[in-house]
């Protein structure tokens, strides 16, 4: 049921993010962001209204996930193409950096809220406060001035794609005209960490019984999505700092390594002091290569196929961790589910040894370019 609730709110994504995409280079991204807003007070309104006529139920949560899930497949790729269009294009690593710190301190504070109202029996309150940001969010929005996409793509360091830049051309053919090789190296590897090593947040509870004390795994789960939360604040803020040092594939390699050595960690914990550490760590590593490889889309990919973009980010981002829970969950019965989540650190090892191998290249092409400040360095 894990699983099936995760893949419920992760996988619409996949199946509305082209859409999305479509709709994000077409319209005015401010105001779509404010219906977006608007709408999202939906799934809230449903889980209030059955909370207090006492018709919650298993379907009912399912139906009230997908629809948020559909929500979001909207509104994520919409935001980030705000967040990376209100700002100067020196400023996107710090907005991107910042956005994700301010959406994971919500993740940090929202649990050890929700744990609070369920313990003084006041379930209803959370979806209240829900409807209530989305409106306040809304009415912030109200105020920033209409943003619509431009047209002619052409910006620096954004190699010509004709194809590309035309924001009426295919889904597909436009990601396909509009990405370098770095760039789709990049998104393969967000894909691998989203698909192999998110799933452990959505299964945490599951692991919540392996380090928790006598009855405890409630309060273990709570600590633990704290610590999943505080480490992508650390990982947001220490990317924004490596990012003017070094290079974002640089980083990413580093980043990956720290998630696999958090990874293994994790897997080998069996008390929760451990467990908290590791989730830190891994939460913080993750987070960052998906900073990277958003800064990198923000700042290198067209206006005019932006959108399309990052709604191809988000679909990776939201879906493939839905369908890593669900394949753990139905694989959970024949093993466990660390010798899974071991098993799946192999192909995000040979990929580090790929994009290693890039950045080599990319060093040797630098040299050739600029063998004068080579050998001042």
């Amino acid at each position: 049921m894990l699983g099936l609730m995760a893949m419920a709110d992760l996988l619409p994504s996949v199946i509305v993010a082209p859409f999305a995409g479509s709709l994000v280079d077409r319209q005015d991204r401010i105001h779509l962001a404010r219906r977006l807003q608007l709408l999202s007070t939906a799934p809230s309104c449903i889980m209030l209204m059955a909370t207090m006529a006492g018709l919650v139920s298993p379907a009912l949560l399912l139906l009230a996930a997908g629809l948020t899930g559909i929500l979001n497949g909207f509104d994520h790729p919409t935001r980030m193409v705000v967040v990376g269009s209100i700002v100067t294009k020196e400023d996107v690593p710090g907005a991107v950096a910042i956005n994700s710190m301010v959406f994971n301190l919500a993740r940090m504070l929202g649990p050890a809220a929700a744990g609070l109202a369920l313990t003084w029996g006041a379930l209803w309150s959370i979806f209240i406060f829900n409807v209530i940001s989305y409106l306040l969010f809304s009415l912030i929005l109200s105020r920033l001035a209409c943003q619509k996409p431009s047209g002619n793509g052409q910006e620096d360091n954004v190699p010509d794609n004709p194809a590309g830049d035309n924001p009426q051309s295919s889904y597909w053919s436009a990601i396909r005209h509009g990405l370098t090789g770095q760039h789709k190296l990049l998104l393969l590897f967000f894909a691998l960490m989203a698909l192999i090593y998110r799933p452990i947040f959505e299964l945490l509870p599951a692991f919540a019984d392996h380090v928790a004390v006598g009855d405890a795994s409630a309060r273990a789960f709570s600590w633990m999505t704290s610590a999943q939360g505080l480490g992508a604040m650390i990982g947001a803020l220490l990317t924004s700092i490596l990012l003017t040092r070094g290079t974002p594939l640089s980083l990413t390699i580093g980043f990956g390594l720290s998630a696999a050595l958090a990874c293994g960690l994790f897997l080998m914990s069996n008390v929760l002091w451990t467990a908290l550490l590791s989730l830190t760590l891994l939460s913080g590593a993750i987070l960052a290569n998906g900073i990277c490889t958003q800064v990198v889309l923000q700042t290198q990919v067209p206006d005019s196929i932006r959108g399309k973009v990052l709604s191809l980010y988000t679909m990776i981002f939201r879906g493939l961790p839905g369908l890593g829970a669900m394949a753990v969950g139905v694989f959970s019965d024949e093993s466990s589910e660390r010798i899974i989540f071991a098993l799946g650190s192999l192909p995000i090892l040979i990929m580090l040894l790929i994009l290693l191998s890039a950045l080599r290249k990319e060093s040797r092409r630098t040299s050739r370019c600029h063998p004068h400040d080579n050998f001042r360095h």
